[in-house]
């Protein structure tokens, strides 16, 4: 059995989003679910399943300076969650590798907040986004 040693690490990934590389990235979560449900009929087995709506969302964390950068893409008496929906891609390669690319479509933040306490060297914030679709291996 051969082991594999190449993984995907942080610093093979890569997101871009409102035309720039995000440099103040420090995570990405995005997820797609479906609700499904066993139909019955005759006996006490399913006789076929149910296909519910598809859901997506996700939480892009950045730090403090991407907020601000985010903040003045919204304009002067805007906040971030006045930007127009957009794309976020998410590129994945591994050194020497092919690249894997999602891509989020239809993304708009839905809200916003700071927290920094003591000690801490850095603020990191957490934007949660809806997303209308995603593309997986686009």
């Amino acid at each position: 059995m051969s082991v594999n040693t190449n993984e995907y690490a942080f610093s093979d990934v890569e997101v871009r989003f409102l035309d720039r590389t995000i440099s103040g990235f420090q995570g990405v979560s995005y997820k797609m679910t479906q609700n499904k449900v066993n139909i019955y009929g005759r006996g006490n087995k399913p006789v076929a399943r149910g296909r519910g709506n598809k859901e997506f969302e996700g939480t892009v964390k950045v730090l403090q300076s991407e907020l601000e950068a985010l903040q003045i893409a919204a304009g002067k008496g805007s906040d971030i969650c006045d930007i127009l929906p957009f794309d976020i891609v998410v590129t994945y390669e591994l050194e020497g590798g092919q690249a894997t690319t999602d891509t989020l479509k239809g993304c708009e933040f839905t809200e916003q907040a700071k927290e920094l306490n003591q000690g801490d060297t850095h603020m990191e914030v957490e934007l949660p986004i809806t997303i209308s679709d995603i593309e997986f291996n686009s």
